[in-house]
C-alpha cells in the first residue's frame, strides 16, 4: 500500500556534516521521556552502533517506549559490513532491549516472493516526543557516520506526526498506541516559516503483480521520480549509492540528456563497500549509454550513500530511494518531495561541494579500457544478472 501526504514543517535542517547528525541522533534518545522510535536498514556490528544500543537500552530501562525496526534481510547483509566477531555482543544487546521492555522488530515481506528476493525495508526514521524527527539515507553503523557521504533531514511541525506513524505502521504496532504516541507529540509551533513538503512511499510487494518477478512493476514512487526528472529543463543532480536505475527511470534519464538536460550522477566507486564489487558492476553496465548521451558520472571512493534529485535548483527529493532495480521491485522506499527555495538551495550547495570534493573523480572515455582485466570479465559474465546484484 502507498502512501502520499502533503504537509508542513516549521523547521527543516539539513544534515550532511556525520558528527552533527550523530549528535542529534544521540541526543533525542538521551533525552527521550515516553518514547523514541527508530527504523533503519541495518544496525551494525562496530562501536559507533553499539553506542546507540547502549543509549536506546538505557532509555528502555528509564521506562521510555523504545521501538526499534530492523529490516531482516539488510541485518543479514550488514553482518559482512562490519566484524564477525562483534556480532554477539549486538545480538546480545537487543536481547537486553527487549528484555527491559523495548520491542526490537526484524521487518520481512508478507510476501514469500519478495522475501526469498531480499526485499523487506528500506525507509530511515528517528522520532521523539519531543516532536522533531530524522529522515534520510543513514543507517545506525560505522559506514554511515565514519565513512560515506549521508543527508538526512532533521524536521519539525505537522510532518513529523506523519513520519511517527509511518514508523509505527512498520514496527506493526497497533492503531491504539499509534494514536496514543501521536497524541504525545507538541503541537506545532506557530511560525511564519514554513516548508511546504510531500513525503511518498511505496511498498513494491503490494503493488507488484502475481507473476512478479516477471512482468510489469508500477511503483508510485518511481513513477513520482520519472514525472520530476521529466520536469527538468536545465539541470539534474543525482546522488545515489550506485545508479544502476530500472528501465522506467534510466529512459527518464536519457530522455532529460536528450533535450539539453545538463545530467550530473554522483555515486560510489567500486571499492567504497569493501566486501564486493557486485554492486559496482552492476551500475557501471550502465555507463556506456548514459555516458555516450552526454550526462557526467562521479566515482566516490569513500562511498555516496545519499539518496537526492535536484531538478533546476528549484525542485528536490532526499530520503532512502537509490537509483537501483531494488528500489523499484524489492523494497519499501521512502521520499520527501519539495520546492522550497531555501531547501534546493541548500542541496545545490551541497552539489557544489560534491563537485570540489576531491574524493569524487569524474570518469574519462578510456574508464572501461583503465579497468583491471578481472573486472572487465566480471562485467561481461554478471551482465544477466545486473537486476539482482
Amino acid at each position: 500500500m502507498s502512501s502520499a501526504r502533503d504537509s508542513t514543517a516549521t523547521r527543516v535542517k539539513v544534515l550532511t556534516d556525520r558528527e552533527d547528525e550523530w549528535a542529534v541522533r544521540m541526543e533525542m534518545v538521551n533525552r527521550a521521556e515516553r518514547f523514541v522510535l527508530l527504523t533503519t536498514y541495518y544496525f551494525g556490528n562496530d562501536e559507533r552502533s553499539g553506542r546507540m544500543a547502549d543509549a536506546l537500552l538505557a532509555a528502555a530501562r528509564r521506562g521510555v517506549r523504545v521501538v526499534l525496526v530492523l529490516d531482516s534481510f539488510g541485518q543479514r547483509l550488514a553482518q559482512n559490513l562490519g566484524s564477525p566477531s562483534a556480532s554477539p555482543r549486538l545480538l546480545e544487546r537487543l536481547r537486553d532491549i527487549d528484555s527491559a521492555g523495548g520491542l526490537v522488530v526484524y521487518y520481512a515481506p508478507n510476501s514469500l516472493r519478495h522475501r526469498l528476493v531480499g526485499g523487506g525495508l528500506h525507509v530511515k526514521i528517528q522520532v521523539s516526543e519531543a516532536g522533531v524527527a530524522l529522515f534520510g539515507s543513514s543507517n545506525i553503523a560505522h559506514h554511515s557516520f565514519s565513512q560515506w557521504n549521508e543527508v538526512s533531514l532533521e524536521v519539525e511541525g505537522a510532518i513529523v506526526a506523519h513520519l511517527l506513524q509511518e514508523a509505527c505502521r512498520f514496527a506493526g504496532l497497533p492503531e491504539g498506541e499509534t494514536a496514543a504516541l501521536t497524541g504525545l507529540l507538541p503541537a506545532p509551533l506557530v511560525s511564519e516559516q514554513r516548508y511546504s513538503l510531500r513525503y511518498v512511499r511505496e511498498d513494491p510487494a503490494e503493488c507488484c503483480g502475481p507473476l512478479f518477478p516477471f512482468g510489469t512493476v508500477h511503483n508510485r514512487l518511481t513513477d513520482e521520480i520519472v514525472q520530476l526528472i521529466d520536469g527538468a529543463q536545465r539541470s539534474l543532480c543525482i546522488a545515489s549509492l550506485y545508479c544502476k536505475p530500472a528501465p522506467v527511470l534510466k529512459a527518464a534519464i536519457l530522455r532529460a540528456c536528450r533535450r539539453g538536460v545538463d545530467v550530473e550522477i554522483f555515486h560510489s566507486h567500486r571499492d567504497s563497500l569493501g566486501v564486493t564489487h557486485f554492486p559496482w558492476i552492476s551500475a557501471s553496465i550502465q555507463y556506456g549509454s548514459i555516458l555516450k548521451e552526454g550526462a557526467r558520472i562521479y566515482e566516490n571512493r569513500p562511498g555516496e550513500h545519499s539518496k537526492v534529485l535536484l531538478v533546476d535548483n528549484r525542485q528536490v527529493a532526499v530520503g532512502s530511494y537509490n537509483l537501483e532495480h531494488a528500489a523499484h521491485d524489492r523494497l519499501i522506499e521512502a521520499m520527501i518531495f519539495s520546492d522550497d527555495e531555501a531547501l534546493c538551495d541548500r542541496f545545490r550547495a551541497l552539489f557544489e561541494t560534491l563537485r570540489r570534493s576531491p574524493g569524487n573523480v569524474a570518469l574519462t572515455p578510456a574508464w572501461l579500457s583503465e579497468l583491471p582485466l578481472q573486472l572487465q570479465v566480471k562485467r561481461w559474465l554478471y551482465r544477466p544478472l545486473q537486476r539482482w546484484i
